[in-house]
């Protein structure tokens, strides 16, 4: 008779298990017993006869059923001489009674074999009437995990955990223990699942049912199934690792199956139900096969890739044991409240990211407000674990989002400073560099016209202006008190008006040799201009044979308009010196003898306007970097 195919095994299977009454829904979770035809029969039959022979007196009374496995019943016993409680172990009814005698001297063997606190230690091993194996272990009062691993409430009740993934994580954490333990001696178990894991009153978690666990090694002795001579399906298929399923061409099994068992168990922790479920046993299979577990979207991100590391179709892909695995799940424990952490700024993340979004310069003080909120909390999360990818990810969208803001408002400064804090160089950097370049070249512009129109910039040049109009102003004293210097004649007049425009134009070009600002420019322009006027206006005068003195009172009026000019275009101030001017004009053309003290009088107001008005204050002379010509 040809082999049957995996599917059919498992079909074969599916079949005696709905027979005996389970639900759909449980036959995958039923342990699939393999036949065995390996050394350890022969060893278990002759062992058998032995113990038939020899059975010594071990006075048990039975009590009730306890628990029920893939393999065996489990009743309650009170061993006589020890007047203790013990649970037995004795094959299920129904099953052949060799191969069940088989099997279940083979478990004691491997149970025995394995001592350690998170497997239940085996007492004695004896034989009944019917020459069947009596297996004598541990007696634990608790219940199976399956039962509390989604009963926060219980969880609660009975061992005051308020956390129920960290419990159940520690509950895991010790199944691996003995796991890994088993793996040290060369065993692998081949059938974790949470229903295989007793929890007791006071905490005490036992992993049970070592029937199809398997040697990687052979010790010798012919008592243990060796994985190398296991060609039959074994293992329950909701949790099964593609190579249990035996295909021509798998992977020999290795303790990276129990990895994958053990990443099963921790998507029924997640999820809510093992990984691979299906309709039929193709679907089972199609399942294992895949080995895609389908997780909650509110799985954390951590664990899940846990999951699914641990679950990687090719052994090689798995974590590389136990130890592995427990230290990555472990690492989730200890990074959880960096996470809580992170995942509790997500609400404050999104406010945050709305308000900049909004795009109100008003809402700025609200904005930051959110910001630093935002940043504390994923700050605090990167100090308890550096690789927290939710919390590095979050810090890097609050500070863009605050610096699109800044952006948005013109202030591309603050949205640099913002962004060169980022571990991460973001893309939105460059353009904020580049738009605070071009602000800072822009406000330097500006800040160069505004010095350029500054009267009170470059004190030289003012206080040579200003020395120029009290020149002015002594001037014309001079020719009351002495009149041999006063202007007698049309040539004096026109002598004395083009001597004054060229020391206007050499000053000029003296102080023109460093940079001067624009309206000290325009101020030399505009008193060469004047003085170039006022020797055009002396010729003119004496060309129409205007007096001389009348021609100077027509000065006072050349002075006012321009003046009054410059008022109008720069400084309206100046308004004040052009009137003077145009009322020394009046005064001077009604009393024409007198023209020399108006012309003194208004000088000598231009003279103080550019020197007390044009002068910087204190603060002024703070702010105001000095110029080539001098403070």
């Amino acid at each position: 008779m040809p082999p049957r195919s995996a599917e059919e095994e498992i079909e074969t299977w599916l079949a005696t298990v709905r027979a005996s009454g389970a639900s759909r829904a449980a036959t995958a979770r039923a342990t699939l017993v393999p036949p065995r035809a390996d050394e350890s029969v022969r060893r278990a039959e002759s062992f058998l006869a032995q113990l038939a022979a020899h059975a010594p007196s071990f006075e048990l009374r039975p009590g009730e059923v306890i628990g029920e496995g893939g393999m065996g019943i489990v009743r309650e016993a009170e061993q006589v001489a020890l007047k203790r409680i013990v649970a037995i172990k004795t094959a299920k009814p129904g099953r052949a009674e060799p191969t069940a005698a088989r099997d279940l001297l083979s478990e004691a063997w491997m149970t025995g074999a394995l001592e350690h606190p998170n497997i239940v230690p085996v007492h004695h091993l004896a034989i009944d009437d019917q020459r069947m194996p009596l297996l004598i272990l541990k007696r634990v009062n608790g219940v199976e995990w399956s039962a509390l691993f989604d009963d926060a409430a219980e969880v609660k009740r009975r061992f005051a955990a308020s956390d129920l993934l960290a419990w159940n994580l520690g509950i895991l954490d010790q199944v691996l223990n003995a796991v890994r333990f088993a793996h040290s001696l060369g065993v692998i178990h081949r059938d974790l699942k949470p229903s295989n894991v007793m929890i007791g009153q006071f905490g005490e978690v036992y992993l049970l049912d070592w029937g199809i666990a398997a040697s990687l090694r052979d010790d010798g002795t012919g008592r243990f199934s060796l994985v190398s001579e296991a060609n039959g399906l074994a293992g329950t298929p909701c949790y099964m690792a593609p190579e249990m399923l035996r295909r021509s061409g798998d992977p020999p099994l290795s303790e990276r199956t129990d990895v994958y068992l053990a990443g099963a168990v921790l998507v029924e922790l997640l999820a809510g139900h093992p990984p691979h479920l299906g309709e039929s046993a193709i679907a089972v299979i199609a399942n294992v096969v895949l080995s895609s577990p389908a997780l909650p979207a509110e799985a954390p991100a951590e664990l899940a890739q846990v999951c699914r590391k641990a679950m990687q179709p090719a052994p090689a892909d798995r974590f590389e044991s136990i130890d592995a695995l427990q230290l990555a799940i472990r690492g989730y424990l200890d990074h959880r409240g960096s996470e809580r952490l992170s995942s509790g700024a997500g609400p404050r993340l999104a406010e945050l990211v709305a308000l900049a979004g909004g795009r109100d310069p008003e809402r700025r003080e609200e904005i930051y407000r959110q910001l630093a909120i935002c940043r504390f909390a994923f700050h605090e999360a990167l100090s308890v674990w550096r690789d927290n990818a939710e919390a590095r990810a979050g810090l890097t969208r609050a500070s863009i989002a605050v610096a699109e803001y800044e952006l948005a408002c013109d202030d591309p400064r603050a949205a640099v400073t913002l962004l060169t804090e980022l571990e991460e160089r973001p893309a939105l950097l460059d353009q904020a560099q580049a738009a605070a370049a071009a602000q800072a070249d822009e406000r330097r512009r500006l800040e160069h016209l505004g010095r350029d129109a500054d009267p009170t910039m470059h004190g030289r040049t003012r206080n040579i202006v200003g020395a120029l109009a009290l020149a002015l102003a002594v001037l014309p004293l001079a020719g009351t008190v002495w009149p041999r210097l006063s202007i007698q004649s049309y040539g004096q007049h026109i002598a004395g008006s083009a001597s004054l425009f060229v020391v206007v134009l050499a000053v000029s070009w003296w102080l023109g040799r460093a940079p001067m600002t624009a309206i000290n420019r325009l101020v030399f322009a505009t008193v060469s201009f004047l003085f170039a006027g006022q020797t055009l206006l002396a010729i003119g005068a004496s060309v129409l044979g205007t007096p001389p003195n009348h021609a100077q009172v027509l000065d006072l009026f050349l002075y006012a308009t321009l003046s009054g000019m410059f008022a109008l275009t720069k400084d309206r101030w100046i308004a004040l010196v052009s009137a003077s001017y145009f009322a020394g004009f009046l005064v001077a053309a009604r009393f024409p003898a007198d023209r020399f003290y108006a012309m003194s009088a208004t000088n000598l107001v231009f003279a103080i306007f550019v020197l007390v008005y044009w002068r910087p204050s204190a603060s002024q002379r703070a702010m105001k970097r000095p110029g080539p010509d001098g403070p």
